[in-house]
C-alpha cells in the first residue's frame, strides 16, 4: 500500500464490514477451486461495499485491494495497512464519563488505557457488582450514554446493538417518562460480551437506531 496521503474516511463499522468481507473471500478460497463460486462470492463481497461506502477514485484503489488477499497473513497484513484510515471512537476520559453518569456517585470506571478506540463503535463496561452495564454512543459529534441491569442467564439469539446471532443477555434500562415521576423502561437483548459486539458491528446506523428507541 502506497504511503498514506488520503485523510481517515472509514468508520470503525467499516472497517469491521470490510474485515467481514474480506474473512468471507479468505473462506471460500479455502474450501473451494471453483473460479465460478469464487467470481460470485467476489461480486457479492463488492455489492456489499459499495452499498454501504461511498468512497473516491483514490479511497476505492485502497479499498480495491482486499480482493488481491488470498490467505489469512495477506488478510491480517491488510487490515493493518488499513487502520491509519480508521476515524477512532471519540476520545474520552475518566472525567467525560463521569460527566456523563452524574447520578452515579460509585461510578465503576472502565480501564481506559487498555482501549483501542480504533476498535470500538461504541465504549461498554460492566460492574458485575451491581449488575450494571454503561453504553456510550457518539451521535451527531456528542456523546450520548445509557445504563441498565444486565441478565447473566444468557442465550443465544440476535443481539439489538450488533444484529449477530450471539450469546445475548436481557439489558434493562429505564428513561424519564412524559409524567413527572414516571418511567419507562425498555428490555433487549444484547451481547454479553462488548468486545466482541463490537467487532460485529458492521452498520453504526443500527446500533444509533437502538439507542435512539431507548432514550426518546
Amino acid at each position: 500500500m502506497e504511503k498514506q496521503t488520503i485523510q481517515p474516511f472509514l468508520t470503525v463499522a467499516n472497517y469491521h464490514l470490510l474485515e467481514q468481507q474480506m474473512n468471507k473471500i479468505i473462506q471460500t478460497l479455502a474450501t473451494t477451486k471453483d473460479k465460478n463460486v469464487i467470481l460470485a462470492i467476489h461480486g457479492i463481497v463488492e455489492s456489499e461495499i459499495t452499498a454501504k461506502l461511498a468512497l473516491s477514485k483514490e479511497e476505492a484503489e485502497l479499498i480495491e485491494q482486499l480482493f488481491e488477499v488470498t490467505n489469512r497473513a495477506q488478510g491480517d497484513a491488510y487490515l493493518e495497512q488499513l487502520k491509519p484510515y480508521v476515524i477512532p471512537f471519540k476520545a474520552v476520559t475518566a472525567s467525560t464519563l463521569k460527566s456523563l453518569f452524574k447520578k452515579e456517585k460509585k461510578l465503576k470506571l472502565p480501564k481506559l488505557e487498555k482501549m483501542d478506540f480504533q476498535e470500538i463503535c461504541y465504549l461498554a463496561w460492566d460492574d458485575p457488582g451491581t449488575h450494571r452495564k454503561y453504553v456510550v454512543i457518539e451521535q451527531d459529534e456528542q456523546l450520548k450514554a445509557i445504563k441498565g441491569t444486565f441478565s447473566n442467564n444468557t442465550v443465544r439469539g440476535i443481539c439489538a446493538l450488533c444484529n449477530r446471532h450471539s450469546d445475548v443477555g436481557l439489558y434493562t434500562t429505564s428513561v424519564k417518562g412524559q409524567v413527572v415521576g414516571t418511567f419507562t423502561s425498555y428490555s433487549n437483548y444484547i451481547c454479553a460480551d462488548s468486545q466482541t459486539c463490537n467487532q460485529h458491528v458492521t452498520d453504526i446506523e443500527k446500533t444509533k437506531a437502538f439507542f435512539e428507541r431507548i432514550t426518546q
